[in-house]
């Protein structure tokens, strides 16, 4: 509601053109999706189906991505991660829903958690309302079984193996898994892939059969 509110009041300009009226126009839009990210996301190897090519040994099975982070999209996700555009939460989710095929109608969507002290800092957890956006689309269902255990951040990791030595720390499952349905984890950056690959071997662990990612950015 105040969302819509302060929408009326003082409109959005869009990241791409600067129109008054939206965070992103279709235009725009547009220039993102005509320039998808088409190899795969862990090694930038050509793959023929999604985005995640047969090499690797991982706790998920596919791999979905929008675009690299790089102009227009990097914009409208800083905006909304560092300057509080909560807006943009519908604009993420409705470029990660354009991007996924036909997944079927019983998909979980797992958001991957943000640190507590960010989400204190911001006001919300951006990928919590990323995630509810997405699953509204779909008809899908929401259920945030990652919790996390740290306040570590991987902003200011200096090396990939420092990344990985804190993402084994991140999460703990809390809730009753159906062993039977896929769960598709979300995120909004892949960088090193440690955050995604924890999250994904922390519901394995639990007892999850099938899991999918979905990312919004490649760093």
């Amino acid at each position: 509601m105040i969302d819509r509110l302060l929408a009326i009041i003082a409109p959005h300009r869009c990241y791409g053109c600067g129109d008054e009226g939206a965070i992103l126009c279709d235009c725009c839009k547009n220039d993102i999706f005509e320039t998808p990210f088409t190899t795969c996301v862990v090694c930038r190897e050509p793959t023929l189906q999604d985005n995640l090519c047969s090499r690797h040994i991982l706790p998920y099975t596919r791999l979905w991505c929008v675009a690299k982070r790089e102009g227009v999209l990097e914009a409208v996700i800083d905006g909304y991660k560092f300057r509080r555009v909560r807006a943009a939460a519908d604009v993420l989710a409705e470029l990660l829903d354009t991007s996924l095929p036909d997944l079927g109608p019983n998909v979980v969507v797992v958001p991957v958690p943000t640190a507590p002290r960010n989400v204190r800092i911001r006001g919300y957890d951006h990928m919590v309302l990323v995630a509810r956006a997405l699953a509204k689309r779909r008809g899908w269902r929401v259920s945030p079984l990652l919790k996390r255990q740290t306040n570590a951040t991987q902003h200011f990791a200096k090396t990939a193996a420092v990344r990985r030595k804190q993402a084994k720390h991140f999460f703990v499952v809390h809730g009753t898994i159906a062993p039977d349905v896929p769960y598709l984890v979300i995120d909004d950056i892949f960088t090193t892939s440690s955050t995604i690959e924890a999250a994904a071997d922390c519901l394995k662990r639990a007892g999850v059969a099938e899991v999918w990612i979905g990312v919004i950015a490649r760093q």
